[in-house]
C-alpha cells in the first residue's frame, strides 16, 4: 500500500520539537530524516540518560520512544519526563500487538503500532499536535 504523504508540517510560528529515543542508531537516523522532512525539529538520542539530560535543559513538545528494548520501562520514563515537562506528549512506537494497550497508561499518551508505517506515524503525530489546539498546515509533496 502506497499512500501520499503530506510534507511541510509547520505549526504556528515555531516548529514543534520531538525528542526521539531509539536504541537502533540506523532507525533513529531514518526517523530523524522523516520527521525533519515534515518540518519537525528533532532531538535524536539512543540513550535514556541522554533523553533525561535533554529534557532537563529544555522541554520538547513530544517524546517519541521506540519499544525495541524489552528491558526499558517506558511508562516509568514517560512519567519521569512528564514530571519535568507536564505538557509533553508521550508516544510509544510498538509492535502491533502492544498497540492495543493504548490508553492504559496515564503517562503514555498514545501507542502507535510500527506496522502503520511512516504514513500512520506522521498522521498520528499531526493528530496529537492538532488535539493541543494548534493549527496544522500541510502541503502535498512527495518525498
Amino acid at each position: 500500500m502506497t499512500a501520499a504523504i503530506n510534507s511541510g508540517v509547520y505549526m504556528g510560528t515555531r516548529r514543534k520539537e520531538i525528542l526521539c529515543l531509539c536504541h537502533d542508531r540506523s532507525m533513529l537516523q531514518v526517523r530523524r530524516m522523516l520527521l525533519e522532512h515534515f518540518g519537525y525539529d528533532v532531538l535524536p538520542t539512543h540513550s535514556i540518560e541522554d533523553a533525561k539530560d535533554m529534557v532537563r535543559r529544555r522541554c520538547p513538545d513530544m517524546l517519541l520512544m521506540d519499544n525495541n528494548d524489552s528491558g526499558v520501562e517506558f511508562e516509568e520514563l514517560a512519567e519521569h519526563i512528564k514530571e519535568m515537562c507536564p505538557e509533553v506528549i508521550t508516544v510509544l512506537l510498538s509492535p502491533y500487538y502492544y498497540a492495543s494497550r493504548n490508553g492504559s497508561s496515564h503517562s503514555i499518551d498514545r501507542v502507535i503500532a510500527k506496522d502503520e508505517g511512516p504514513d500512520g506515524l506522521i498522521s498520528q503525530i499531526e493528530q496529537l499536535f492538532g488535539e493541543q489546539g494548534e493549527p496544522t498546515q500541510s502541503a502535498s509533496k512527495p518525498i
